[in-house]
This record gives C-alpha cells, structure tokens and sequence, in this order.
C-alpha cells in the first residue's frame, strides 16, 4: 500500500509538471468520469504519466496500438513508455498486450516502466501474452471476469497480484518471474496453469484459494515457493519441476488428488500439518540432489 501511495503521489507530482508545460491537449480525466480506451491510447502516445482513479473504461484497451508496428518483421513489439496507474477503475469491455495481424504478424508489448492496476475490475478477460515487463507489474486486489492470459510474460523486475480474483481460467505457461512474486491470498476460480515458468526470486501463494485444476509442471524454481494455509479445492498436479529452493505446503488443505511426481529437490517439501487427500497423492519417481552440487544449475 505504501508502494502504491509513492507511485501516485509520484505520478500527480509528474503529472502536474507535465501539464504546466505542455498545456491541457491531453489533460487527464476526473476522477470518476468514463473515458473511451482509444483516448488513452492517444494519451500513452505522449509518453506522460497516464494516472485514472475510479474511471470507468469503455472499448477494447489495446496496448499494442501505442506505438505499432512496421508490419516487416514476424514478431514485433509495441513500446508503451509511461508510467502508469490505473486505481479503482471498472474496465468494461477486454484489455490486451498482444494481437495477431492479418499477415500473421504478432505484436507484443514492452511496458518501459511500471504499470499499476490497483482494485480494478475488468468485466470481460486481460491478454498480456508475452508482454515484457521491464518496470513492476502490480496487480492487487484485481477481480477478472474472465480469461487472463500472462503466457510468455517477463517480469524483470517483480510483480504483485495479492488478493487477485481470478473468476475465469488463468496461465502463466512459460513466464519469467525475474523478481519476486507475490500471489497471497489469492482465489483462482477456474483452472490455473504454471507450466514451463522461471521463478528466479521468491514466489509467494500463502492463503490462496485453487478451485478448479491447479498445474505447477516442469518449472525452474532457483528460490523458494510458498503455498503456506492455501486450500486447493479441485486435483493440484506439481509435477517434473527443478526446485533449488524449499516448496512449501505447511497448513494445506488438499481436497483432491494430489500428484507431486518426477521432481528434482534439494530438500523435502514443507507438509507440516497439511490436509493430504487419503490414497489419492502420487509422490512417485521424485530426485534428492546435494545442495553442494547445485551450482551448474545457477543462473548466469
């Protein structure tokens, strides 16, 4: 929350400066007003700080129409250089980082500073596929409607999604986690797929809530991953990761199946008084590794 009031405060400050400047020709809407999603883009073409409390978003928000694209190369990126801060806002139609062209051409975005959504609601899904954070990523106290997609995502220098609400199905397939995460309390309503992910730092899921599938597969783990009082309500499947941290599941409640096979650790998973489902947990073909020995798997 501090983190949050030093951004805002930070951004007004900017904002104000900015203003006085270069006149009213992008002023930024009220507090509590609707804005179109096309007038931000326009707004984020500037390269000011884009602060919103309360707004309601009307229109697909497509970051990738910021800066385009030169259509002359297969994957390209679209630059978003702005601070930004979305607070309280209700956004009523999808956002998105990442579209497909007509002539096959995929656009990603590249978020050159930090980017907060803070207690927002998005009342259709989010698409940040392969969005490369380069700033924080802040995610709190969000409710999504429907699917969000964070696959291929980089997130260079942390990202935050406590007590996000996550009523459709949500992945993360292939995300870097460059800093650290935090997932606490958290609901995941539907199934929620961490497959292929590089957690560099500390990834923290203490008193979430997993009620439909829940995946964590062949992930490379270099720090510890905390699951402390979280309660997975559907099959939870842990399975082929590297783990050169501790995985915690300390006061777990697990009301299905349980599998946590074919993994490689360098200590034994943290159960203490974990609620593990009677006959239906597969702790097969898992690999004890010295912690002497870790250092060929280190990051460069």
């Amino acid at each position: 929350m501090m983190r949050l009031y030093a951004l805002i405060v930070m951004f007004v400050s900017l904002t104000i400066f900015v203003g006085c400047n270069k006149g009213e020709h992008h002023a930024l809407p009220a507090e509590g007003s609707t804005v179109e999603a096309a007038q931000l883009v326009e707004m984020l073409r500037t390269h000011r700080p884009l602060y919103l409390k309360g707004c309601k978003i009307k229109g697909l928000l497509d970051f990738t129409q910021v800066s385009g694209s030169s259509g002359l190369v297969a994957v390209a990126p679209s630059y978003v250089e702005s601070d930004i801060v979305f607070s309280g806002c209700t956004f009523e139609d999808s956002v998105t980082a990442f579209s497909e062209h007509e002539n096959s051409q995929r656009v990603y975005t590249m978020f050159e500073k930090n980017i907060v959504f803070h207690e927002c609601e998005f009342k259709k899904g989010v698409n940040f596929t392969q969005a490369d954070f380069r700033g924080r990523l802040d995610f709190d106290i969000c409710k999504v409607a429907g699917e969000a997609a964070f696959d291929g995502c980089n997130f260079r220098r942390g990202s935050s999604f406590t007590m996000a609400n996550f009523n459709g199905e949500a992945s993360f397939v292939s995300a870097i986690f460059g800093g650290r995460a935090n997932f606490m309390k958290s609901f995941f309503r539907k199934s929620v797929i961490f497959q292929r992910c590089k957690m560099e730092d500390m990834v923290m899921f203490a008193d979430s809530h997993f009620y439909g599938y829940t995946e964590f597969a062949k992930l490379m783990a270099y720090n510890d991953i905390d699951f402390a009082n979280s309660q997975f309500h559907d099959r939870a499947v842990f399975m082929r990761s590297m783990y050169l941290g501790n995985i915690k599941f300390a006061n777990c409640v697990f009301k299905k199946t349980l599998d946590f096979s074919g993994n490689t650790l360098i200590e034994q998973p943290v159960v203490k008084d974990a609620q593990l489902p009677d006959g239906s947990v597969n702790a097969e073909d898992n690999v004890m590794i010295q912690k002497n020995k870790i250092d060929c798997f280190k990051i460069k």
